[in-house]
C-alpha cells in the first residue's frame, strides 16, 4: 500500500450511511402486495422526471449557446469582415456538453424500458449520440486553435 491513498473521511461517511439505510430499509420495508406497487409507481414518476429535467438543461444549453454563438460571430464579423470567428469550436463544444447530457437522460430511461424493443431502440440511440459526441471532440481537436471559416 506505498503508492495508494487512503479513502477520505467524507467518502468513509457517505459508503457508512449508505450500508447503514440499505440494512435499514432491508429491515424495515413492508412486505405486503399494495406497497411494492406504490413504491414502484414512485420510482417511474421521479426517474421519469428526473429525464426529462436533464433533457430540458441539455436543451436549454443548445439554446444558450447558440445564442452566445450568434453574439460573438455578429461581434467579430462587425469589427473585422476578414479574421476567423472561431465560433464552430466554441459552439461544437456546447453541443457535446448537452449531447452527453441527453445520453445521461437515455442511460436513465432504460431503467423504465419494459420490452426488448424499448431497449434496442434506446441503445441505439445511446450508440449514435455517442457517435456524434466523438466526432464532435475530433471536430474541436482537428481545428486546433487556428480556425479558419
Amino acid at each position: 500500500m506505498s503508492g495508494e491513498k487512503a479513502p477520505s473521511t467524507l467518502t468513509m461517511a457517505l459508503m457508512v450511511i449508505i450500508a447503514v439505510l440499505a440494512v435499514l430499509c432491508a429491515f424495515f420495508t413492508p412486505r405486503s402486495e399494495e406497497f411494492l406497487p406504490f413504491i414502484d409507481g414512485v420510482i417511474l414518476t421521479l426517474l421519469t422526471l428526473v429525464t426529462d429535467i436533464v433533457y430540458l438543461i441539455g436543451g436549454g444549453i443548445v439554446i444558450f449557446g447558440a445564442l452566445i454563438i450568434i453574439i460573438r460571430f455578429t461581434q467579430t464579423k462587425l469589427k473585422d469582415p476578414d479574421k476567423p470567428s472561431g465560433v464552430t469550436r466554441y459552439l461544437s463544444g456546447y453541443l457535446t456538453l448537452s449531447l452527453e447530457l441527453f445520453i445521461g437522460a437515455e442511460i436513465i430511461r432504460t431503467t423504465l424500458t419494459r420490452t426488448f424493443e424499448e431497449f434496442s431502440v434506446l441503445i441505439l440511440i445511446i450508440i449514435s449520440r455517442g457517435l456524434f459526441s466523438l466526432i464532435l471532440y475530433l471536430e474541436r481537436r482537428w481545428h486546433g486553435t487556428a480556425e479558419t471559416e
